[in-house]
């Protein structure tokens, strides 16, 4: 046997052993979590989940907890957009009379039925499709329309529910629209049900990634632990999963803090004291490495602009 075959089966041998042996949290051979990591990590399990919320699966597989919006708000979104199409019906059809009367019934019926459609599918469509499932009633009502997978929707899903709208919205009265978000364990009408499409929460204000900071139970470990840089694809999975953790289910939650912990853990000496939780761990690795990059930037513009400050200026005093 080869001293790297020995070498891997130790190593594997050690991962399935127990944790005095082996100290380590990521096996660097299999790839894969060491028993050690559910004594090293103490997760908090205070994940506070609505009823109200509905699980969404992304196509990574990360599982989002997202609150669907109530009946309520559905119906005051639908009253302030079927407000302003009306408005905008009313003001095409003042000025097509302006220009031009039907002279008969056919002319009329047609006329009528052309606004019509142009006022409830043509409108909300183009609404729905330009602005990826929002609209004016949806931004003051704090809600949006996403995929079931939590992804914006497309053309087809906005002209779904576009035209399922003239049933169950203006044909019925709302009435089977209700009825259907009544019924459906996710608040889906008709038109989301054919396009596969649920109205959730949406804040309306984005305000940037925030800078991380060090966790008040790491402080003493942050200022003796040495943390070399963070290869890029760990630093943005860690930051995308601090941005995003809050509506994710909690076993998920959970699988992941666990996976990104043991990864960056590769990067820092000494590892963290026991029972540390994994959150504050990516969040303290990530303050302490975005507070020596900055510095180190710093320094480096500081140099640069002395730089060009000598090679601007005149040799031997000319004036």
């Amino acid at each position: 046997m080869s001293v790297h075959a020995t070498s891997l089966a130790c190593e594997k041998a050690v991962c399935a052993g127990s944790s005095a042996a082996h100290d380590c949290l990521f096996c660097r051979y299999c790839g894969g979590m060491t028993k050690d990591t559910e004594e090293r990590y103490q997760v908090g399990r205070a994940i506070e989940v609505a009823d109200s919320r509905t699980d969404i699966v992304t196509g990574e597989g990360v599982g989002l907890v997202l609150p669907t919006v109530s009946l309520g708000t559905r119906i005051m979104s639908a009253v302030i957009d079927t407000t302003l199409y009306t408005g905008v019906t009313g003001l095409a059809i003042y000025l097509t009379l302006r220009v031009w009367e039907p002279s008969n019934a056919a002319q009329i019926i047609t006329w009528l039925t052309t606004y019509l459609m142009v006022w409830a599918v043509l409108i909300p469509f183009a609404v729905q499709y330009a602005t990826k499932g929002s609209s004016l009633g949806r931004v003051m009502t704090g809600s949006r329309t996403v995929r079931y997978d939590g992804g914006t929707i497309g053309m087809r899903h906005a002209l779904t529910r576009s035209v399922a709208g003239l049933f169950d919205i203006h044909l019925s009265l709302g009435v089977l629209g209700i009825s259907s978000i009544l019924l459906t364990s996710k608040g889906q009408r008709s038109g989301d049900l054919l396009a596969g499409t649920i109205v959730v929460s949406w804040p309306r204000r984005y305000r940037g990634p925030e800078p991380h900071s060090v966790d008040p139970s790491l402080a003493r470990w942050a200022q003796v632990a040495t943390i070399s840089p963070v290869p890029g694809h760990l630093s943005i999975a860690s930051r995308d999963f601090l941005r995003s953790a809050k509506p994710m289910t909690e076993d998920a939650r959970i699988s992941r803090a666990r996976d990104l912990a043991a990864g960056l853990e590769m990067f820092v000496a000494p590892p963290p004291p026991r029972g540390t939780n994994p959150e504050a761990f990516i969040a303290t690795v990530l303050a302490v490495r975005e507070a020596a990059d900055y510095e180190r930037e710093a320094l480096a513009m500081v140099r640069q602009m002395k730089t060009e400050e000598r090679l601007t200026t005149l040799p031997y005093s000319v004036r």
